[in-house]
């Protein structure tokens, strides 16, 4: 049997409940993302530095026996070997920050690691809990009831230790001291093995001899299934004890770890939701400042970190910059590099404002940004470009002449910049389309021609001259428009064969010269396009619902357009869209397509209400 990242969650949740949290035993596997090299890769490394060592070792009947190797170093030059990787790496992945979650939420008890490796324990302190440490390459295994949990035990010693084990001599007389230890561990609560092989050292036939079915035990390997798992003794151990054992497989430790506290709610840590709050927490331990001098550095620090724990990250990092500069008068003196970053804090917070879809708000920080400088071209192509959205969305003409003169500010600054000359003619585009006016579409040509000249490989700018002259192809029923619209979007396949919304695009050009030319073979190309977009995205199927109501394939269109409706992949204002779209003609009477406008209005005046 195996479990699903949701179903250990829940498994791991039900044990902190009966208050018999799960002990986790981690190998090197959990490490290897922050640089630790594997037994595997150490070996390699072995035979590198100290061929002269291991000249009597079978390279090939061996080549997985890590503790044969070491075992032909001396203990120096086993700690040159493991000093690079162990002592001076300072790095933390993200395997042992979500340990340190799951710990600090209550779900693991203790850690017991094979690793020499002290990552574990940093990412602890680093998120403000600070476990038992506990070396039993030197302490007395049979004292293991005084361990103080939560917990990480070192099984084979610390990297910073007296002993580290490493040969298969040193980690079986060791084995043998630890059998009371492991069998109290496994009998007491649940386990979960991950990052851990089973075949590198001598511990695997205690804990073999050892489980005694107590309690459940989750095998990860990254193996997908049992029968691929290279240590025989670890498949016969899951096979045999199949009810209570229990192998994941295809795991990589850093993402399953992370999902699991995900799943738990106890990721990410505070301190990367809030530092402010996080660091205002840590600084309660410490004791008052001693000195009456006026300058409590302590008081003073808790208290702007209260302040700043009140907002939300992804605000308060900016907004703290933009209250301190607030207008011009405020970055009198400062460097021409200082302004520069002043503007980049304000188009961070108005682009995080515009993602949450609060135009408005966006607007005014870009318009008091622009108070204090006009030469960043950051702030003038995103304003730009956010006031063209928009527009174009409200379909509001009077905008565009601002929108206009950002994008002829931008282009003082840098006259060459593609995205700016590109995004000036999707502008110039939107604008052509509200007023149908065949002049603004000819400038907007004109604009992507440019762009293109200077990135003629760009997919964006390929598909918006495409869609110009597809949409003024259609307005005057042109067919040499038509054929350089299909020549643009070829252009664009060519470059990226699998995009779904250019296929879609071209399937719709072709579509319209089909319709206008009467060709049946422009149909069938149309169709082509239209099935290759809908096996990378099987849920967008209105073009092809659009096609089957052309065809007068009524149940076919009907099942498409529905389908789309379930998996909200429609067109943008979806009821006005339908209601308009001529290819839908030929299904418009049926009375499931006017129940389907039905629920479209109802869902936008529901939307609005909200």
């Amino acid at each position: 049997m195996s479990f699903n990242v949701k179903e250990v969650a829940q498994l791991l949740k039900q044990a902190k409940e009966n208050e018999k949290p799960y002990v986790f035993f981690t190998g090197a596997g959990c490490s290897v993302k922050a640089d630790v090299p594997t037994a595997t890769e150490l070996i390699q490394e072995i035979c590198k530095k100290f061929p002269i060592q291991v000249k009597n070792i079978d390279p090939e009947k061996d080549k997985y026996n890590y503790g044969k190797y070491m075992s032909a170093l001396d203990k120096s030059e086993r700690r040159e070997l493991l000093k690079p990787h162990i002592i001076d790496n300072k790095k933390i992945n993200w395997a042992h920050i979500a340990l340190a979650c799951l710990m600090q939420g209550g779900y693991i008890q203790r850690v017991l690691t094979f690793n020499f490796d002290s990552i574990l324990s940093r990412a602890c302190n680093l998120l403000g809990l600070h476990p038992s440490i506990y070396d039993f390459a030197t302490a007395n295994p049979h004292l293991y009831h005084l361990i103080n949990d939560p917990s990480i035990v070192h099984l084979h010693g610390q990297g910073t230790g007296f002993v580290q084990l490493n040969t298969q001599e040193e980690t079986l007389k060791h084995t043998e001291q630890l059998g009371d230890f492991i069998a109290s561990t496994l009998n007491s609560n649940p386990s979960l093995f991950i990052g851990y092989s089973g075949n590198a050292d001598e511990f695997f036939p205690l804990l073999e001899k050892k489980y005694s079915e107590q309690h459940r035990l989750i095998w990860t390997g990254r193996k997908q299934n049992i029968d691929q798992i290279e240590a025989e003794s670890v498949k016969g151990f899951l096979k045999k004890n199949n009810n209570l054992t229990h192998y994941i497989g295809g795991i990589d430790a850093d993402d399953f770890l992370i999902q699991l506290a995900k799943e738990l709610e106890c990721f990410p840590p505070e301190l990367f939701s809030n530092p402010y709050r996080f660091l205002d927490q840590q600084l309660k331990n410490i004791q008052p400042y001693p000195l009456g001098d006026g300058l409590d550095i302590l008081e003073n620090l808790t208290g702007y970190l209260k302040e700043q724990a009140e907002k939300p990250l992804n605000k308060s990092l900016y907004t703290a910059v933009i209250h301190k500069y607030q207008n011009k008068e405020s970055t009198k003196g400062l460097t021409e590099k200082a302004i520069n970053d002043i503007m980049w804090a304000y188009d961070q917070q108005a682009r995080y404002l515009r993602n949450q879809e609060k135009f408005e708000d966006s607007h005014r920080i870009y318009d008091q940004a622009l108070a204090i400088s006009t030469r960043h071209y950051g702030c003038l192509h995103n304003y730009a470009l956010n006031l063209s959205d928009y527009a174009n969305i409200k379909k509001d003409e009077n905008l565009f002449n601002k929108i206009f003169e950002l994008h002829e500010q931008a282009y003082k600054l840098q006259p060459f910049n593609a995205d700016n000359i590109g995004n000036f003619g999707l502008s110039i585009l939107r604008l052509a389309c509200i007023k149908k006016d065949e002049n603004l579409f000819k400038t907007a040509f004109e604009k992507f021609e440019i762009s293109l000249g200077i990135q003629p490989d760009s997919l964006n700018f390929l598909g918006n001259y495409a869609i110009a002259l597809s949409t003024l192809a259609r307005i005057q029923q042109d067919e040499a428009l038509f054929n350089k619209a299909i020549i643009e979007y070829q252009k664009a396949l060519n470059i990226q064969p699998d995009d779904a919304d250019i296929l879609n695009n071209y399937g719709n050009v072709l579509s319209d010269l089909a319709k206008f030319k009467n060709d049946e073979s422009l149909f069938q190309k149309a169709f082509a396009q239209y099935q290759k977009a809908s096996k990378i995205r099987p849920n967008d199927t209105y073009n092809l619902a659009c096609y089957y109501s052309l065809k007068n394939n009524l149940e076919v269109s009907k099942e498409n357009l529905l389908h789309a409706e379930k998996y909200d992949s429609l067109p943008s204002n979806p009821h006005k869209h339908l209601s308009e779209d001529q290819d839908l003609n030929n299904i418009r009477q049926e009375q499931w397509f006017t129940e389907l406008l039905e629920r479209l209005k109802e869902k936008e005046l529901k939307n609005k209400a909200a």
